[in-house]
């Protein structure tokens, strides 16, 4: 055996074998695989909607918060004006009514100015119209709100880009032949059948909002320190004989409610000034719910639930225990000097509360995941919009995997801007609605870039929830929170006679055209079948390597690539024919054949892939899925039909050193 042929044996055999380790995965069940060998070879094929079915979900979205953040850009606007025309006065958001902005003056005169100079440009291009004022503001006040048509367009405009948005992750997650539609004011997702742990991380990353927002800590508050002071003295009745020292170090909470109360003093490093925030904490506890109320929360189970006195034992967040207490404590009422009833607890329109997760970290004294208050001003300062770029990096100084995000020009000018003002605060980095982390600005920033902390917890666990909010950060996050309404399993679309039926003509076709050419090429022809064996293997594995999903469409290209593989061959046979029949030797017959058939094959294949990549580029779902598998298939049988079948002739015509006949 010449060295050429050797290693051309030891490569195909190679390529082979790589091929059936990838393809280990897709035919052994989940978890019996070594970890060794699931970090190498870890994808697999999918089977799509049509052939297995999968998981439809039905998402609601809120669309409201579109046209709230609307108000916020509009109040961020007034108060940029207010200052370049050196006007004395404050805009605020209330809560209600959707999308209202009050512009309240200092000096009433001036009311007239705030329609001329501040108002004029938005009332012309119909962003927002008059409402009426509250009572106790009328004299000083324009109170507008955004425009009902105005809002109807954002919410149109916002569900249109949530479906974008969530069709962008799916693909950015390798996820293939989703099906992302509207229904109303609904997104309905069908997700072919994947695995427990791939759809459950494909529904985090869709449900994700990954609203970036920063928004200014307002520390040092007498609301803040009254909240404090009022939850302070509970757990001073609760624990009789402890003082503020043995809360602190003990960490005593509330009976039963589970709050405590810290306090973060620091002190600014150029000015000297010193800043106080006092903040309320709550760790996850399991409290009782009744099993109606247990199903809502999602936590019964019938084969696992302990039904006790009609009760079932479900796991609540601190962040829940927080917001449950704050909502009662904001109900709490008193009564001040004048005998006037006042809630005194109750937050105004123009702060939020904000909720922090702080994991334990390595060496520390906390022991569990704690949970923590911030009071924040509501306007939002800047937003996500402006990211331009978002990429993970590992912070030197902690190495801890972070987030560093890119800001354009405005966002850039915004962030020095917010900055510049709050020299000394803490700002609040949000996403998803929750405290990402809370930094104190020592100086003016800028530059345009932020980082974003990822929490405590493993490094690995830190690093995949880095990766994919650098992901959905890049596909754009979504302009409203989404809510799982329902949740269920789908049979395949096609139906199960239907699916059998296709295969069968799938399979009987296949092995018609197989027959044939065992029948008319002889030998040759089983040299042939085991080309075109080695040709479906490798469509699978690239299949496999890729993560792509099986649909029937699929089916139907591998199909054709079997017929195109065979036609390959009969081109190379029939050529090997007509140079037997001019008197030439068989091994000059085969290398003759070979040679100028290839040109033809070529030509006929990149034929087939210009219109594999016209049905890829511009079709979808099926089509799309089709053309994959056609231009897969016209990869492998390039390298099967051609370059393995002559391996195989080179064996078969060079196991004697004089050959006369063939059996073609």
């Amino acid at each position: 055996m010449d060295r050429s042929l050797k290693w051309r044996t030891f490569f195909l055999a190679a390529v082979t074998g790589l091929a059936l380790l990838m393809l280990v995965p897709t035919v052994t069940p989940s978890g019996q695989l070594p970890g060794w060998f699931s970090n190498l070879f870890s994808q697999k094929i999918q089977l799509g909607l049509d052939l297995q079915g999968g998981l439809h979900i039905v998402y609601s979205i809120d669309l409201d918060k579109a046209v709230d953040d609307k108000a916020s850009d509009i109040k961020r606007e007034l108060e940029t004006r207010l200052d370049e025309l050196k006007l004395k006065g404050t805009v605020s958001t209330p809560v209600r009514p959707i999308g209202a902005v009050n512009i309240i003056m200092a000096d009433a005169s001036q009311r007239a100015r705030v329609r001329e100079d501040l108002l004029s440009s938005l009332y012309e291009d119909g962003i927002i119209a008059d409402r009426q004022c509250p009572a106790d503001i009328a004299a000083r006040a324009t109170c507008v709100q955004v425009s009902s048509d105005y809002a109807e367009g954002l919410k149109n405009s916002a569900l249109e880009q949530a479906v974008r948005t969530v069709r962008e992750r799916i693909d950015e997650r390798g996820v293939a032949e989703p099906s992302v539609v509207t229904k109303g004011d609904q997104i309905i997702v069908e997700l072919p059948g994947l695995d427990q742990e791939a759809t459950q991380r494909v529904k985090d990353i869709i449900a994700r909002t990954a609203k970036l927002e920063f928004k200014v800590v307002d520390d040092g508050d007498e609301f803040m320190k009254s909240v404090y002071g009022r939850v302070f003295d509970e757990i001073e009745k609760d624990h009789p004989g402890k003082g503020e020292e043995d809360i602190s170090e003990e960490g005593l909470t509330t009976e039963p409610e589970g709050i405590g109360v810290r306090v973060d003093g620091w002190e600014h490093d150029e000015t000297g000034r010193r800043f106080t925030d006092w903040y309320l904490t709550a760790k996850d506890r399991e409290d009782l719910f009744t099993v109606e109320q247990a199903r809502k929360r999602g936590c019964y189970r019938k084969d696992k639930a302990q039904v006790s006195g009609g009760k079932v034992r479900c796991q609540v967040s601190g962040r829940e225990v927080l917001d449950n207490f704050l909502k009662q404590l904001a109900l709490e009422k008193k009564k001040d000097a004048s005998g006037k009833e006042t809630t005194p607890f109750h937050l105004d329109d123009d702060h939020v509360w904000g909720f922090e997760l702080q994991r334990p970290e390595v060496g520390s004294q906390q022991s569990e995941p704690l949970w923590r208050t911030y009071y924040l001003h509501r306007p939002v300062e800047l937003a996500g919009s402006s990211v331009t770029e978002a990429y993970m990096y590992w912070n030197p100084t902690t190495n801890r995997p972070e987030v560093l995000v890119q800001f354009d020009r405005f966002g850039a000018n915004r962030f020095e801007e917010m900055t510049g003002k709050n020299v000394g605060r803490k700002m609040a980095i949000i996403l998803d609605d929750k405290v990402s982390s809370a930094p104190v600005i020592q100086d003016r920033i800028g530059g345009g870039r932020s980082s974003i902390t990822m929490g405590g917890g493993n490094d690995r666990e830190i690093q995949r929830e880095a990766q994919d909010l650098v992901n959905v950060l890049k596909t754009g996050s979504l302009p409203a929170p989404l809510r799982v309404d329902s949740q269920s399993d789908v049979g395949p679309l096609l139906g199960r006679d239907a699916i059998d039926k296709a295969k069968l003509s799938f399979i009987l076709g296949g092995l018609l055209v197989l027959l044939i050419m065992v029948y008319v090429y002889r030998f040759s022809g089983v040299l042939a079948i085991i080309a075109v064996t080695l040709n479906i293997l490798y469509m699978l594995a690239l299949m496999a390597g890729f993560g792509a999903t099986l649909t029937l469409p699929g089916i139907a290209a591998v199909v054709l690539t079997i017929g195109m593989a065979v036609d390959a061959n009969i081109i190379i046979y029939e050529r090997i024919r007509d140079e037997l029949r001019t008197g030439k030797s068989v091994k000059g017959a085969v290398d003759a054949g070979f040679h100028r058939a290839f040109s033809a094959i070529l030509d006929g294949q990149l034929t087939t892939a210009a219109a594999g990549y016209v049905l890829y580029h511009y079709g979808s779902g099926p089509i799309k899925g089709f053309a994959v598998m056609l231009l897969i298939g016209i990869f492998t049988t390039l390298f099967t039909q051609v370059w393995c079948a002559r391996l195989l002739f080179d064996y078969y015509v060079g196991r004697r050193r004089q050959v006369t006949t063939i059996s073609i």
